[in-house]
C-alpha cells in the first residue's frame, strides 16, 4: 500500500500531519512561477466564457503566492459568481472577488494555526 500526500497549507500544520508516519512518501509541488501560473490559469480557464475585459495576466503577475490548488479555487470561484448573478460570462469583477476570498481564507487558516 503506497499513500502519496499533497497537502498545501501552513508549516506547522503539515509538520504536524507529515510527521504521523502514516505515510510512504512525500511529494511536495513548489508554488508555481509566471510562466507555470499562466499556463494553470488558461488550462483552467479555456472552457470558461470570459469576458473581453478579463485580463489573466493582471492576475498572474500579482506577488501573492499562489499554488495551482489557490489558482483552481480562484477560477471555479469567479465562474460560480457569475451563475449567482444569472449570468453567462465571467467578469473581471467576478475574477477580483474571487481572487480577494481564496487569498484572504488562506491568510485566516494560517492564522489560525499560528
Amino acid at each position: 500500500l503506497v499513500v502519496s500526500l499533497s497537502i498545501n497549507v501552513c508549516s506547522k500544520f503539515k509538520k504536524a500531519v507529515v510527521s504521523t508516519q502514516s505515510t510512504g512518501r512525500k511529494i511536495e509541488f513548489p508554488l508555481p512561477d509566471r510562466r507555470q501560473k499562466r499556463l494553470v490559469f488558461s488550462t483552467i480557464t479555456s472552457n470558461m466564457n470570459l469576458s473581453d475585459d478579463v485580463d489573466l495576466e493582471d492576475f498572474i503577475a500579482r506577488p501573492d503566492k499562489i499554488s495551482g490548488a489557490d489558482i483552481n479555487s480562484i477560477c471555479q470561484e469567479a465562474g460560480m459568481q457569475a451563475v449567482r448573478e444569472n449570468r453567462y460570462v465571467v467578469l473581471h469583477k467576478d475574477f477580483e472577488k474571487a481572487y480577494k476570498n481564496v487569498i484572504r481564507k488562506d491568510e485566516q487558516e494560517c492564522d489560525f494555526y499560528k
